[in-house]
């Protein structure tokens, strides 16, 4: 195994992470489920607090139920094949102790899921994007939820219209990435390792 120093910047994943983009325009071409089950292992094996699971996740891909959200969910500007809702399971946040209202964690949480969910579907060569923008009353009603879900997050999928980029096109790896700090505020660059770190 290559210590940290070791790793080069064209490793698969950080290729990958390089070349995620947010899709916004999607063909008129289905995902297959196989590839939108290996997106969901993606999202159970995102680090979640306390490894707590209080999310419910939705996958929709009937054309009529994904049109019908539009006018709800102005972050939903393309048309993509697929969405995902992740929804919070309140009786499940209940039952684990979860305080909702005052707990920050489900949230990020859900961003965990999210990323988990966009990566992998850029590693099975599609498009995603997050939609943040959108009631959730209505949402919730259109998708005729029972009271116990919330939903929290919509990600869009499917394959991209526009030219994806290609292996080896992403964006250079700065040296530390920026707003980064080491050690201290304002201490931009890594200064020789401590003693005992190998």
């Amino acid at each position: 195994m290559s210590r940290p120093e070791e790793l080069q910047p064209d490793d698969v994943l950080l290729e990958e992470m390089s070349r995620r983009r947010v899709t916004r325009q999607f063909l008129d071409q289905p995902v297959p489920s196989a590839a939108i089950t290996q997106i969901l292992r993606a999202a159970y094996w995102a680090p979640r607090a306390g490894n707590r699971r209080i999310h419910h996740f939705l996958v929709i891909r009937d054309a009529d139920t994904i049109a019908g959200l539009r006018p709800f969910a102005p972050g939903i500007l393309g048309l993509p094949a697929a969405l995902v809702v992740i929804s919070t399971d309140l009786d499940l946040a209940r039952e684990q102790n979860v305080q909702i209202s005052r707990d920050r964690n489900g949230w990020i949480d859900v961003g965990t899921e999210m990323l988990s969910m966009m990566l992998a579907a850029q590693a099975l060569g599609l498009g995603s994007c997050p939609a943040t923008s959108f009631s959730q009353a209505a949402v919730a009603k259109v998708l005729m939820f029972p009271p116990s879900l919330r939903p929290e997050l919509i990600l869009q999928i499917g394959y991209p219209a526009t030219e994806p980029v290609r292996r080896g096109q992403g964006p250079a790896y700065p040296a530390s990435p920026p707003h980064t700090d080491w050690e201290r505020i304002g201490h931009s660059g890594p200064a020789a390792e401590h003693p005992g770190h190998a």
